[in-house]
């Protein structure tokens, strides 16, 4: 994919999905300029206030929205279980038999951002079960971002597959059941469960090329025949790294 060029050093970041902020908290403490989007408006409200000094000072913008593959307005369902299932998919937000509530929310595509804000250095993609839809969204793109991490949410073949075909040629799996025993090197920041944890090159573990993550996914995640091979409990984060040789 020699077309593609890959954005790094920019300073900004994409936290898509932002839910209760843990993550947006650590990009800002981190330096980043931070474009933050959450569908739930209760939480956006909160976020605002929360980090209403970063945003005044022009380092975090909050959209209340939706990501999707076009401008629209889509139900969106706010689990009562949980608000990290909160989702577009109602089978997603509603698992356990949980209860939902539906509100209808405004929905933009990935490149609306983009055109807003630039092309970010890292892309946090979290937005319960319809990820694979921005990821589609990525290979129509020429400017990507240099680093990215997707929940893994039981496609994890797919994922990889697709990203690879976007250029991306290095993978890490992160462990998020795990994420309190992460520490930032930089920050000295002690993650709290729920949050996603490091970025970047401070996700630990090697960089795989793809064939050999699959592999290693295969082992510790599942199989291509969705058997499971992680405990109850346990989920996981896929980073994806670009080629540095078509960084910008």
């Amino acid at each position: 994919m020699t077309h593609k060029h890959y954005v790094s050093g920019n300073g900004l970041v994409f936290d898509l999905g932002m839910n209760d902020g843990l993550d947006t908290a650590y990009y800002l403490e981190k330096g980043y300029r931070v474009v933050a989007v959450e569908a739930n408006p209760i939480l956006a409200e909160l976020g605002g206030q929360q980090f209403a000094d970063a945003i005044g000072a022009g380092r975090l913008t909050i959209h209340q929205l939706a990501i999707w593959d076009r401008y629209a307005s889509q139900p969106f369902y706010i689990s009562h279980e949980n608000s990290h299932w909160s989702s577009l998919d109602s089978g997603w937000a509603s698992r356990n038999n949980g209860g939902t509530d539906a509100i209808e929310v405004r929905c933009v595509p990935l490149r609306h951002l983009l055109a807003v804000h630039g092309v970010p250095t890292y892309m946090k993609i979290d937005i319960e079960g319809v990820d694979e839809l921005i990821i589609d969204q990525l290979l129509e793109l020429d400017y990507l971002p240099a680093y990215l991490s997707v929940e893994d949410c039981r496609f994890g073949f797919r994922y990889v597959e697709k990203l690879a075909t976007a250029g991306y040629d290095a993978f890490k799996l992160s462990n998020q059941a795990q994420v309190e025993q992460c520490i930032d090197e930089v920050t000295g920041r002690h993650f709290r469960y729920g949050s996603s944890g490091p970025l970047g090159e401070q996700v630990a573990g090697e960089w795989l090329p793809p064939e050999a993550f699959l592999v290693s996914y295969a082992e510790r995640v599942r199989t291509r025949d969705n058997q499971r091979r992680s405990p109850p409990g346990v989920w996981w984060d896929i980073h994806a790294c670009a080629p540095r040789s078509h960084w910008i």
